[in-house]
């Protein structure tokens, strides 16, 4: 049976998740903040749980959870934030807590991860399709997936050598409670509902890539074209696109 850890496991994608890899025959591991929804969370799919913050307790998280748990085969990088505002308005605690969720600390705990994981283990990070379409009042946000992004992709081809899988995930909106800190005027949540993910889809999905050892799961399959028209044409795509990227 495979020892799935995921991080900002509690609510959200990382319950979707958390529910996915369960059907699938999985033991769990969930790690989140909030310990009454983790609580529950992990009585209900039988899981061990534990109660830590990424961006203060990187340094001791993944010894902690093999010492109290077991080798881990699939770690997964869920915990996040953003905050869509300009970045005159944002304040260095933002920007930093930013930095240290998406990209710091999931950098760390790969990092961790790779040094004592075994052959056919698989470290799964939560990108964003906002990493290869970057839009104005998320350039903070979209820089700390980016990094990730770019991280993983270089982690990949170094841990091939030793069995160890890479696969980053890449959404566009999706139907969680992000938003709620997100966009807190709630109109580009409202702008988007209607092209929104389920992430009960979506997670099964990500379980249907681990197993495959696939490089990357992007959604939905028209924002991961424009990424790719992007990358070719960008002042092109920037033009065309400039009413999309005007909803946040």
């Amino acid at each position: 049976m495979r020892h799935i850890v995921i991080t900002g496991a509690s609510s959200g994608f990382g319950a979707a998740l958390a529910h996915s890899f369960y059907e699938s025959g999985a033991r769990l591991t969930l790690i989140a903040r909030n310990e009454e929804r983790l609580r529950e969370l992990g009585q209900k799919l039988s899981a061990d749980w534990m109660v830590a913050d990424v961006c203060t307790d990187y340094d001791t998280l993944v010894a902690q959870v093999e010492r109290t748990y077991g080798a881990i085969d699939v770690w997964v990088n869920n915990a996040g934030i953003g905050e869509f505002d300009r970045v005159v308005d944002q304040t260095t605690d933002v920007i930093e807590e930013t930095m240290c969720l998406n990209a710091t600390a999931p950098m760390l705990l790969a990092r961790d991860c790779a040094r004592t994981m075994r052959r056919g283990s698989t470290i799964i990070n939560v990108c964003s399709q906002a990493a290869k379409v970057p839009t104005p009042k998320s350039a903070v946000y979209a820089g700390s997936k980016a990094a990730l992004l770019q991280f993983s992709n270089a982690l990949r081809l170094e841990l091939k050598p030793a069995g160890i899988h890479v696969l980053t995930v890449n959404p566009g909106p999706i139907a969680t409670p992000f938003f709620l800190r997100a966009d807190k005027s709630g109109r580009y949540e409202a702008s988007v509902k209607s092209i929104m993910l389920d992430p009960d889809r979506l997670a099964k999905r990500v379980v249907a890539a681990c197993e495959a050892s696939k490089r990357e799961v992007n959604a939905p399959w028209w924002m991961e074209l424009g990424a790719k028209l992007y990358a070719m044409c960008p002042v092109m795509f920037e033009r065309l696109a400039k009413r999309g990227f005007d909803k946040k």
